[in-house]
């Protein structure tokens, strides 16, 4: 990509086809020089004042020197009409790419839209590439690579969650903890290497205690950034949440219900799935892949064997597994599934049970008692009221689903508070500069443990503050900036 950052660039900024806004955005050192030979303010605008404050004469909008906005008319050449604009306009570096900036809004119609973009490129901006926007305010040193990466996630978030980690990103919550661990390491290295410049006199720049009490530190800092950005790696897509339990124990009903559509066959005879199904839906700004499973059935031959082999394998690659135990059938029933769900729990799954079928057990009540087993575990009395399991559903009147879908809400977002602030995109492509760091750091505090000298030290630190420099972006080549950049869409 060359570096041709004093031209004036143009884009669209807004989504394609009709709109009652567009936005139209520029930015270069030629900005105001561009628009002036289209934009003008009339006499009557009520937001643009002359120097004495009053209105009525033709405001001269180019010596500005803050940013403002003004409402006036774009002349497009071959148009008897003139186009409605307001324009906002950023005058010196104070913008978001560091360079003087602007932005057109007016109505969202696109072949005006079209248009007024022509008129710009014929009148001295050139096109915006792919996330040149951006990439001018990371040159221009208004944000760092990790936040330069957070804009593409806004962009691409698909859920509230992948919205708010990317809007964290963005601010700089993960930015200030590289930095500081950049900064401890740069003080380290500033006195080692004085101290070199001092080798023959009695001087002690730092005392090699301190100095260790600073590694150890930023070692334990960049360890836990290595572990969340491996764990966004592995979390990077949407979660997957898997129904799992006994045969006819009401999944593929409650499968239906969740995805608010018929999709598995649903049946009284057990063993009805065989298969396994997967959909997407979202709850309440959770993106999720939902999926339902054959029943548990751990002696299983032939056809039945294959769907086994296929449940374990989803329950295996699960993010949460939803144990569905019925409320209705036999103590045998029963007892197996209580065995199945410990086999589970011992297993180390991410579990939430819940308890279905509540609208056959009022049926039931009134019929026979429940049993002792289920007595002992989750139902003390006949009624409903003596029923106080993890959480009590019932598919197919929707009784208890809210509360369901409140409780993955919550699971999710405490899976999320572990994983820390990385977007996966960030995670993939640090995970090795962090493994180094973290091997430089080592081999640093060894180094200072054994009373080596203190050019080893110093350059085992430098190697430590080299790898992270390629994450914020302090190093960096074109090779890198193009990687991220290019994934960009025009106009950001």
């Amino acid at each position: 990509m060359p570096l041709d950052w004093d031209n004036v660039i143009a884009a669209v900024a807004t989504p394609a086809g009709p709109a009652a806004r567009s936005v139209i955005r520029l930015s270069g050192a030629g900005v105001v020089e561009v628009l002036q030979k289209r934009f003008a303010c009339p006499e009557s605008s009520p937001f643009s004042r002359n120097s004495e404050g009053s209105v009525g004469a033709l405001v001269d909008w180019t010596i500005s020197r803050q940013a403002r906005r003004h409402v006036g008319l774009y002349h497009i050449t071959g148009w008897r009409v003139p186009v409605p604009v307001d324009l906002w306009i950023w005058p010196s570096s104070r913008s978001y790419t560091g360079q003087p900036s602007a932005e057109l809004h007016f109505v969202g119609s696109p072949p005006i839209v079209d248009a007024v973009l022509e008129q710009l490129y014929r009148d001295g901006a050139r096109p915006a590439r792919a996330g040149e926007f951006t990439l001018r305010a990371f040159l221009a040193g208004r944000v760092d690579l990790v936040q330069a990466e957070a804009v593409l996630g806004v962009i691409d978030a698909t859920d509230h969650e992948q919205l708010q980690r990317a809007l964290t990103q963005l601010a700089g919550g993960l930015s200030r903890q590289i930095e500081e661990v950049r900064e401890s390491l740069l003080l380290d290295l500033a006195d080692l290497e004085a101290g070199l410049d001092f080798v023959d006199e009695d001087i002690e720049f730092v005392h090699r205690e301190q100095m260790l009490r600073r590694i150890e530190a930023a070692l334990q800092l960049t360890q836990r950034l290595l572990q969340q950005s491996e764990q966004r790696m592995v979390s990077g897509i949407r979660p997957r949440v898997v129904l799992a339990g006994l045969p006819n124990a009401g999944k593929s009903t409650l499968f239906n219900r969740l995805l608010g559509e018929q999709r598995a066959i649903v049946s009284d005879q057990a063993g009805t799935t065989r298969d396994y199904l997967s959909a997407e839906l979202s709850w309440d700004g959770l993106a999720i892949e939902l999926v339902d499973t054959a029943g548990v059935d751990a002696h299983s031959t032939g056809i039945a064997a294959q769907a086994e082999s296929l449940r374990q394998l989803q329950v295996s690659r699960a993010d949460l597994v939803v144990w569905c135990s019925s409320l209705v059938g036999s103590d045998e029933d029963a007892q197996l599934d209580e065995s199945m769900y410990q086999e589970a729990v011992a297993q180390g799954r991410e579990l939430l049970r819940v308890w279905t079928k509540i609208d056959a057990h009022r049926r039931a009540v009134g019929v026979s008692p429940p049993s002792p087993h289920r007595v002992t575990h989750q139902i003390e009395s006949d009624s409903l009221e003596g029923l106080r399991p993890p959480l009590a559903i019932s598919a197919v009147t929707g009784s208890g689903l809210d509360t369901l879908r409140s409780e993955v809400r919550h699971r999710f977002s405490l899976q999320a508070a572990h994983r820390g602030e990385w977007l996966a995109t960030t995670a993939a492509r640090s995970r090795d500069s962090l493994e180094r760091c973290v091997t430089g750091l080592q081999l640093a505090q060894f180094a200072a443990q054994q009373n080596h000298g203190d050019e080893l030290i110093s350059i085992e630190l430098r190697g430590a503050l080299d790898a992270l420099g390629e994450i914020c972006g302090a190093i960096h080549t074109d090779d890198i900036l193009d990687r991220i950049f290019s994934r960009f869409c025009i106009g950001k």
